[in-house]
C-alpha cells in the first residue's frame, strides 16, 4: 500500500476534526453542568438515567399519595380515639348506677347519656370537605342525625391507598350497620354481635326509665363489649398511620439515593472534564502544527515535481 502525503494530511484533517468536535462537547458540559445531552453522548449511561429518572419521577407520585394516606389515616385515627372515649365515657355512667340512686339522678345520667348520642354522631358522621368518612363508596352518612338511626344506604367498600409498589394502605373504613344485608365496621359486626348505637342509645332508655337490672346485667357487658370492639380499629388506625410514615421514608431515602445515582450520571464532574478540555486542546493545537508542516511538505513536493519552463 502506497502512503502519500495526501493519507498523513487526510489523518491529520480527521484528528483535527474529532479533536473540534470533542472539545465542543466537552465546552457544552462545562456551560449545561450536564454530561448528557442525547443518547449519542453514551447511549449506556443515558439509558440508565431515562430509567433512573422514571424510577424519581414513580417515587415522587408515590409522595403525594403518602400525602393524602398521611391525613386520612390520621383522621381515621383521632375518630376511633374519640369514639373510645364515647363508649368509655358511656361505661362508666352505667357501671356507676346503683339501687339507691333516684328516679331524677338515673335520669340525670340519661342526660349525659344523650350527649354521648349526639357526639358518637357528630364524630361517625363527619364529612370534610363534603365527603363522608365512614360510609363507604357511598359517600351517604352513616347515621341520621337526629334519630340515631343507621343509613341503609352506606355500604362496605372502603378504599386504599398506593403507598409503595405492593404497599397498600387502608385509608377508608367504614362504620357498618344492621339490616339486610348488614354491613361490618366499627358501629356494627355481624360476627361477634357488637352494636355500638344500640349499646348506647338502649343504656339511655334504661336510665331514663329506672331500669337498673337491664343496666347492670345487660346494657353494661353490651358497652364493654362495644368498647373492646371500638379498641380494635384504634389499633388498626394506629397501625395504619404507622405504615404510611414508614412507606414514607423509605421512599424518601430511595429518592434520596436515586437523585444521587442520576446525578452521577448526568452532571459534569468539573475537574475531570477540565482536565479532559486540557488534554484535548493540546491534542488539537498538536493536530494543527502537524497539519500545518504536512500541509507545507505537500506544498514543496507538488513545486519540484513542476518542470523550469
Amino acid at each position: 500500500m502506497r502512503v502519500t502525503s495526501n493519507t498523513y494530511t487526510d489523518l491529520v484533517l480527521s484528528s483535527s476534526q474529532n479533536a473540534q468536535q470533542r472539545l465542543a462537547q466537552l465546552q457544552q458540559q462545562i456551560a449545561t453542568g450536564t454530561t448528557i445531552q442525547a443518547p449519542s453522548d453514551d447511549s449506556i449511561a443515558y439509558g440508565q438515567a431515562v430509567r433512573t429518572q422514571a424510577s424519581i419521577t414513580k417515587l415522587n407520585a408515590y409522595s403525594q399519595a403518602v400525602s393524602q394516606a398521611t391525613s386520612m389515616t390520621s383522621q381515621n385515627y383521632q375518630a376511633m380515639s374519640s369514639l373510645h372515649q364515647v363508649v368509655a365515657k358511656a361505661g362508666e355512667l352505667v357501671s356507676g348506677v346503683n339501687s339507691t340512686m333516684s328516679s331524677a339522678d338515673l335520669q340525670a345520667y340519661g342526660t349525659q347519656m344523650s350527649s354521648l348520642l349526639s357526639q358518637m354522631t357528630s364524630i361517625v358522621n363527619q364529612a370534610p370537605d363534603g365527603n363522608y368518612l365512614f360510609g363507604g363508596s357511598s359517600n351517604q352518612r352513616p347515621l341520621d342525625p337526629s334519630t340515631q338511626a343507621y343509613n341503609a344506604s352506606t355500604n362496605s367498600e372502603g378504599t386504599t391507598i398506593n403507598v409503595q409498589d405492593g404497599n397498600a394502605v387502608p385509608v377508608g373504613i367504614v362504620a357498618g350497620r344492621s339490616g339486610t344485608p348488614p354491613v361490618d365496621g366499627f358501629l356494627y359486626d355481624s360476627t361477634s354481635g357488637v352494636d355500638v348505637v344500640s349499646a348506647i342509645t338502649q343504656a339511655r332508655d334504661d336510665l331514663n326509665s329506672g331500669n337498673i337490672t337491664a343496666l347492670q346485667t345487660t346494657d353494661l357487658p353490651a358497652l364493654n363489649k362495644a368498647l373492646d370492639h371500638i379498641s380494635l380499629y384504634v389499633g388498626s388506625t394506629a397501625a395504619n398511620m404507622a405504615a404510611v410514615q414508614t412507606a414514607d421514608q423509605s421512599n424518601q431515602q430511595q429518592n434520596v439515593s436515586q437523585q444521587t445515582r442520576l446525578n452521577g450520571l448526568t452532571q459534569t464532574n468539573l475537574p475531570n472534564v477540565t482536565i479532559q478540555l486540557q488534554q484535548v486542546q493540546m491534542q488539537y493545537q498538536a493536530s494543527l502544527q502537524a497539519g500545518t508542516r504536512i500541509m507545507g511538505l505537500s506544498m514543496l513536493n507538488y513545486m519540484s515535481s513542476v518542470p523550469n519552463s
